[in-house]
């Protein structure tokens, strides 16, 4: 979240110095209905064995979120924005049942994996193309992946802070004097993350995951 607060504070200062100077600010707000497709590729190891294990998921989901700009004419039209998800997306939750290698040691039982995205917040620039109402738009994204797990080991995992970047394009057109209409599309870069299970070791379930 440190990134991301700093970021903000950076905008502010540069919003109130554009309308300060600026001739002719513009804002925008609005709700958006949103489409996502994701790819992942996650690896597991096994901490006491090191036994590696590795998977490929695509997923897609839908999902509503907020957003509200600023735009000025003696800034080329470009626009600051931010938009804010309360829910993105859950997971598909996943069971494993493990057995004790030796009858009386180790852990059994079942392994119910489980988490969701939410919190999603994006913080981006947009430019336009000439009077065309087509915009290009970049911008720097956070969420956070809480993890929901029961595990038979008793290990846990944190919740993890996601960070990434996009890249995009739109159109927008006019609703009369005091409302629009934007379709746009982006490719969203998420960085590569890792968790540890709480457990140090010692049972045949206790693991990392990275994912990317």
């Amino acid at each position: 979240m440190k990134k991301i607060n700093t970021i903000l504070a950076a905008l502010s200062a540069l919003l109130m110095l554009t309308v300060t100077s600026a001739n002719s600010i513009e804002f925008k707000a609005g709700v958006s209905a949103n489409g996502m497709a994701a790819y992942a590729n996650a690896s597991e190891t096994l901490k006491d064995t090191s036994e590696l294990t590795n998977e490929e998921a695509v997923l897609a989901t839908s999902f509503a979120s907020i957003f509200a700009e600023v735009s000025g004419d003696d800034m080329m039209g470009i626009g600051i924005g931010i938009s804010y998800a309360p829910e993105v997306v859950e997971l598909n939750k996943e069971t494993r049942n493990i057995q004790q290698a030796v009858s009386g040691e180790g852990d059994s039982g079942a392994q119910i994996i489980d988490g969701k995205v939410v919190d999603l917040m994006s913080i981006y620039l947009t430019l336009p193309i000439g009077d065309s109402g087509a915009f290009v738009k970049a911008g720097y994204n956070q969420a956070t992946l809480n993890t929901e797990e029961n595990l038979a080991t008793g290990s846990s995992y944190e919740n993890i802070d996601l960070t990434g970047t996009q890249i995009g394009a739109g159109y927008e057109g006019s609703l009369g004097d005091m409302a629009f209409w934007r379709a746009e599309g982006a490719l969203q870069m998420w960085d590569d993350i890792s968790a540890n299970g709480s457990e140090a070791g010692g049972t045949s379930g206790s693991t990392k995951q990275n994912r990317s």
